[in-house]
């Protein structure tokens, strides 16, 4: 028999919650925890268990899913890769804020979770992810031009999108391989 709190169930946790809800409910978390909630009033835990093990083949399917689902363990890039991403990232920089004219713009790396780049126009300073080391040079020179129009323009409107194509033609296919499918190749 179950109980409130975390339990076990055919090797895979279930955490009991009675609760203010109006009917048992169901549901897997990302970590494949499911969760099983009773209304503190009419209806007992026994009813609840019974609830889950009509829907046990659902459970498992949704655990199987959201095990799935989880992201890869991210290890950091190593030191031969941040080195080589430094060389790219100086190159590039020079190259561009020669070829835009914006003289004075400084950068650096950080290990970013959600962004590729952000620039701080006021200072004129561009933070890469150091994430980028996995990713190829031209996705790399996207996120350069990328934040470099941002000195220009500071949002991500019809103005940023016309200056993007003037400078960088086809730029929304290396933003789509950046943000998708390519992403998981070189995040690791």
């Amino acid at each position: 028999m179950l109980h409130t709190g975390l339990n076990s169930l055919d090797g895979i946790p279930v955490e009991v919650v009675r609760k203010r809800v109006r009917r048992i409910s169901l549901r897997v978390d990302a970590e494949g925890v499911v969760h099983l909630n009773i209304p503190s009033w009419g209806a007992t835990i026994a009813e609840g268990v019974a609830f889950l093990r009509s829907q046990w083949k659902w459970c498992v399917a949704a655990r199987a899913k959201a095990m799935a689902r989880r992201p890869a363990v991210r290890t950091p890039p190593t030191k031969e890769e941040l080195a080589a991403l430094v060389t790219l990232l100086g190159e590039l920089q020079a190259m561009w804020t020669a070829r835009l004219a914006e003289p004075g713009v400084t950068w650096h790396l950080r290990r970013m979770k959600t962004l590729w780049g952000s620039c701080h126009w006021t200072k004129r300073r561009i933070t890469y992810n150091s994430e980028l080391a996995r990713a190829p040079r031209e996705l790399v020179e996207y996120v350069v031009v990328h934040e470099l129009t941002h000195l220009q323009v500071h949002d991500h409107g019809p103005r940023f999108h016309a200056l993007m194509n003037d400078r960088l033609p086809g730029w929304p296919t290396l933003r789509r391989r950046l943000n998708n499918g390519h992403r998981r190749n070189f995040l690791v």
